[in-house]
C-alpha cells in the first residue's frame, strides 16, 4: 500500500508543478509540502520520482521548480539528479542546469495551453 500512495503523492506533485510552470513561477519546499501533506524535508524522494519519471518521458525534470526559501534555488539533490539522469549536465554549473530545467518546464507548459 505504501508505493500506491507514493505515486499519488508524485502524481499530485506533477499536477501542482505543472500549475506552477503555467504561470512562469517557482514554489517552496514549504509551500509545496503543505499542499501534499508532507514535511518538506520528506519531498527529496517524491521529487526524484517525479524528475525520474519525466526524464524517461523526454519531459523537463518539474521539480526545478521547487526552491528554497532562502535560496530562491533547489537544494543540491537536484543538482546531483539532474547529472544522474542526463549526463549532458555533468560538465555545467549548478546554475545552468537550473536555468535550463526551469525554462523547459516553462515551455512545455506555455506551449501546451490552449490558445
Amino acid at each position: 500500500m505504501p508505493e500506491i500512495f507514493q505515486m499519488d503523492r508524485v502524481d499530485r506533485i506533477t499536477d501542482i508543478l505543472y500549475g506552477v510552470a503555467t504561470g512562469r513561477a517557482t514554489i517552496t519546499y514549504r509551500k509545496l509540502a503543505f499542499r501534499v501533506g508532507a514535511r518538506p524535508d520528506f519531498l527529496g524522494h517524491a521529487l526524484e520520482h517525479v524528475s525520474r519519471r519525466a526524464a524517461e518521458r523526454g519531459e523537463p525534470m518539474w521539480s526545478a521548480l521547487v526552491v528554497s526559501a532562502d535560496t530562491g534555488v533547489p537544494g543540491p539533490g537536484f543538482y546531483g539528479m539532474a547529472r544522474r539522469l542526463d549526463p549532458r549536465y555533468r560538465a555545467l554549473t549548478d546554475t545552468q542546469i537550473w536555468e535550463i530545467e526551469r525554462d523547459r518546464c516553462y515551455e512545455v507548459a506555455v506551449a501546451a495551453r490552449p490558445a
